[in-house]
């Protein structure tokens, strides 16, 4: 099943939430902490959770997603650590346009933006279908408070 365009970015900003929220705890520390936790907190939410969880940050946990090759087969790690190495990169040397285009791009039968077209990976939704056209603004959250 393809993951909502909804589900991609919860779970995306969930994961980044994250590692905001360890960082600003810290800043009345002093700098060298706020640094010292920032990387642990990126290290702790974008890479670690690969080694638990194959294919699964928690963001994606929670929203019941998961990476896989573009055939459906299981990824390898080195793959998946690679995708998410390159995907931060970019957002991080555009300033958060790589993300913009890169979710602009996504395509809504296979679920797959730039990185996952470079890596040959896609997501999965894990919880099977949620309704007939979830692209966009108009997925269960929309359909809820009644836009359709």
């Amino acid at each position: 099943m393809v993951p909502s365009f909804e589900k991609r970015v919860r779970a995306f900003a969930i994961d980044t939430s994250g590692v905001a929220l360890f960082t600003l705890l810290t800043l009345p520390l002093g700098q060298i902490w706020s640094y010292i936790v920032f990387g642990v907190a990126f290290f702790g939410l974008y890479i670690l959770p690969y080694f638990i969880a194959n294919g699964q940050t928690f963001g994606k946990r929670i929203q019941k997603i998961k990476i896989v090759n573009a055939d459906g087969s299981p990824a390898g790690l080195i793959r998946i650590l690679l995708r998410d190495i390159f995907k931060l990169g970019a957002s991080i040397g555009t300033f958060g346009l790589y993300l913009v285009i890169a979710f602009f791009v996504l395509s809504d039968k296979s679920s797959q933006t730039i990185h996952d077209y470079l890596f040959k990976t896609k997501v999965i939704d894990l919880e099977g279908p949620q309704g007939k056209d979830n692209f966009l603004g108009r997925g269960e959250s929309m359909r809820k408070r009644g836009f359709e």
